[in-house]
């Protein structure tokens, strides 16, 4: 229910920033976007279940609008989709307790996988922009915070390995009893980790685009980087990551 809720204000901000444009004198255009996210989960800590993440490929899509406030200046408010996380492969760290219950907190075991992080958000970001108009474009910047939601949040792995209890691989513990030999285990699952992520994200974000005016329409391809402020994770035995992306899309806006 306190999702649903939260959903509702997220689009209610929008629409009180719609209602105020068209109340007014100023110019006003409304937009679809959509594109190529590239996240990546930063810092961690030396915790070695969220170190060493890499980016990862996802999508992002949604509504802008944007409010013209004179001297070039204007107030840019989206609404949009945000797949982020990231990746790690090869040899890597697993918490010793999702193969031994009984292993003591905080221990580790290792093998070599593929892991994915994968989180899902809705985001509203609040921009202040500056436009250089040249003929029948413009170029632009703009820079402000953004409030994220998390929608769902997984942890996919893929792949076999031999598990060990040392990074060295000199104590392996998943040993064939007959045969005394060690075997590998697959990795392949989806696990669903939305309980342990941070609902809220709040953070920055900024880029740059070029706006080209079809009439009285805009075709505008955007480039902007955005980065998380809080932890990911809610216990910080989980680690203390932050989410951070580059996002590249094409977007049209008309006039209203």
């Amino acid at each position: 229910m306190k999702r649903i809720k939260l959903i509702i204000m997220l689009f209610l901000a929008t629409a009180t920033v719609t209602s105020f444009a068209q109340s007014s004198s100023s110019k006003f255009t409304l937009g679809i976007f959509g594109g190529l996210n590239i996240p990546r989960l930063s810092g961690g800590g030396n915790n070695e279940l969220s170190r060493d993440y890499t980016s990862r490929s996802g999508e992002a899509f949604g509504f802008t609008s944007n409010l013209d406030l004179g001297a070039n200046f204007s107030l840019r408010t989206d609404l949009l989709y945000s797949s982020e996380g990231g990746k790690r492969n090869g040899f890597q760290a697993i918490d010793a307790t999702s193969m031994n219950p009984l292993a003591p907190a905080g221990t580790y075991f290792y093998a070599d996988f593929k892991s994915q992080s994968i989180l899902n958000y809705l985001e509203l970001p609040v921009m202040l922009k500056y436009s250089i108009p040249i003929k029948y474009s413009n170029f632009y910047i703009d820079f402000g915070p953004y409030l994220g939601y998390l929608i769902s949040a997984s942890q996919k792995t893929s792949g076999s390995s031999i598990v060990y209890a040392d990074r060295a691989k000199t104590t392996p513990i998943t040993i064939n009893p007959q045969t005394g030999e060690p075997y590998a285990v697959s990795f392949n699952a989806t696990n669903d980790v939305t309980s342990s992520i941070n609902t809220l994200n709040v953070g920055i974000t900024g880029g740059i685009g070029y706006a080209q005016h079809i009439g009285k329409d805009q075709l505008v391809l955007d480039i902007r980087g955005a980065y998380g402020l809080n932890y990911v994770q809610k216990s910080s035995a989980d680690g203390t990551s932050h989410t951070g992306n580059l996002l590249i899309s094409l977007g049209y806006a008309v006039p209203l």
